[in-house]
């Protein structure tokens, strides 16, 4: 009696169950026709089972492919389209040996696809054997991001061109702006417009310097002429390269300090003391040339000398 009246139960319950199972059939097969990206499963026997999407992307292949079918019909190659991926390096393989691969590059060219399409791919193993990879075409996403390097690349090297034309027009600015002029043998000039500050008068320290030790010159005038305002910083950087281009053997001369950046230097208590200066360029011009000529008769005279003592 209780046996006859267990087995409807039974019967009753399998019904439940293969109602159960045929409705969660229908709604992972319905996820898997309506996902967005390629879906791929491969069963423990090899065979690679696709959605319609998967399909699609792999070029109407189809939905059931057996296991030499699926593998030799592309040719795999990783995202730097050159390195060859052979079949056990395949994400599908390896997530079927147990391996989770997530975002992995993946390009494949074969005769539904002679340009190549670049997937990218997430795989996992499966309870029992073989592995599901989800994957998507990001062919052109990755195009666009090669293009967007390609330009990043092309605009940094640009930029680097201007940085360096930028500064090989400040060196030319600076020698335009700090000229040495030399208007006689053994004579330079230095005129000096506008603000003299740290930087320029580094630079313009330098290139003096430079002229002296190179054109041997014994006498070297600076012309503040151009120079409308003055502090007390910019009046000691003048006056130490007036010693500068004493210690390398040259006189130096300042001319043309200006009545109201003189009256400055007066109420600043500033003094080119030991200096020589003269009102402008001409009266320095004629002061050098004097001085010129007297070192060149103390020389003749210094000559003339030796030779009467050496007869």
């Amino acid at each position: 009696m209780e046996s006859t009246a267990t087995t409807p139960d039974i019967h009753e319950e399998l019904r439940i169950l293969r109602a159960e199972l045929a409705q969660k059939s229908a709604l992972v097969e319905l996820l898997l026709e309506n996902n967005p990206d390629g879906i791929a499963i491969l069963g423990a026997d090899g065979t690679m089972t696709t959605n319609e999407v998967g399909s699609r992307v792999l070029g109407a292949t189809p939905a059931v492919t057996g296991p030499n079918e699926w593998a030799d019909g592309f040719g795999y190659f990783a995202a730097d389209r050159v390195t060859r991926r052979s079949f056990d390096e395949l994400p599908a393989v390896r997530a079927a040996r147990g391996e989770t691969i997530v975002d992995e590059l993946l390009f494949c060219v074969g005769a539904s696809a002679p340009e190549g399409v670049v997937l990218s791919c997430s795989a996992r193993p499966l309870p029992g054997g073989g592995s599901i990879t989800v994957f998507r075409d990001v062919t052109e996403r990755v195009k666009l991001e090669s293009d967007l390097a390609a330009r990043n690349e092309a605009l940094a090297k640009r930029e680097e061109e201007n940085r360096e034309l930028i500064e090989r027009l400040r060196v030319a600015l600076d020698e335009l702006s700090t000229p040495v002029l030399e208007v006689a043998e053994d004579v330079l000039v230095l005129p000096v417009i506008g603000l003299v500050d740290t930087q320029r008068s580094a630079a313009m320290s330098e290139r003096l310097l430079e002229e002296v030790v190179r054109t041997r010159s014994r006498h070297v005038i600076v012309d503040l002429t151009g120079v409308e305002l003055i502090d007390t910083g910019t009046a000691d950087r003048f006056a130490k390269l007036a010693r500068a281009v004493e210690l390398l053997g040259a006189s130096c001369v300042l001319s043309g300090l200006q009545p109201a950046v003189a009256q400055t230097l007066v109420e600043l208590g500033v003094e080119f003391s030991g200096l020589e200066t003269q009102r402008n360029l001409r009266h320095a011009l004629e002061h050098t040339m004097r001085a010129r000529r007297a070192v060149k008769n103390r020389e003749r005279e210094r000559e003339r000398g030796q030779a009467r003592e050496g007869r």
